[in-house]
């Protein structure tokens, strides 16, 4: 059984992103929304968890390599699609989340069709922090958002900047990480193009 938890974590992940949706946008209720946080927060602790987990018991599947990084997209777009139509996060954010998502994608699936490895780059940890910091910032948000009595606090973070600064930081970091997944892959990229010719 241990030696599937990494695969169960996974499913978790896809299985209660729905759930999460469900009470951010279905509700307006302070707990149930605060219960919408802690479930973001096992659902992002298993992303960091069931990769390192199958490593350890040194039960990496090819199941779990292509659903792994499905999970974390399902998770991640899902609750900024959702962040977005709360008013919490800037659509332009979540457009450049998904078409970044959306090209590593396709470039991915295609080297493995022609036998391709992908070349990666630790670049990608970085983009995934500045991400589940916005999405953690846009949740604390939405609870904030139920005190009255907290409406000077936000209002003096929105005054500075602060959360604006750490969404733009995320959309150039996540832009950023897309186009040098694209150069470091160039020589395969160039090569889809020279078929074509």
């Amino acid at each position: 059984m241990i030696h599937k938890l990494p695969n169960i974590l996974t499913i978790f992940r896809i299985v209660v992103t729905p759930l999460i949706v469900w009470l951010l946008i279905g509700f307006d209720g302070f707990t149930l929304h605060l219960i919408a946080l802690f479930l973001f927060l096992i659902a992002s602790l298993t992303d960091l968890f069931d990769g390192m987990l199958a490593r350890k018991l040194q039960v990496v599947s090819e199941f779990g390599k292509f659903m792994d990084p499905l999970a974390d997209k399902i998770l991640v777009n899902s609750t900024f699609i959702t962040l977005n139509i709360l008013d919490v996060m800037p659509i332009w954010i979540t457009a450049v989340i998904i078409l970044r998502d959306m090209v590593v994608t396709l470039l991915r699936w295609a080297m493995l069709a022609n036998g391709a490895s992908m070349n990666t780059s630790r670049l990608a940890k970085l983009k995934t922090t500045f991400q589940y910091v916005s999405m953690y910032v846009g949740l604390i948000f939405i609870l904030l958002g139920h005190f009255e009595s907290l409406d000077s606090v936000v209002a003096i973070l929105e005054e500075w900047f602060v959360t604006e600064s750490i969404f733009i930081l995320t959309g150039i970091v996540t832009a950023y990480t897309g186009f040098y997944y694209l150069w470091i892959n160039r020589a395969f990229v160039k090569s889809i193009f020279q078929e074509k010719e």
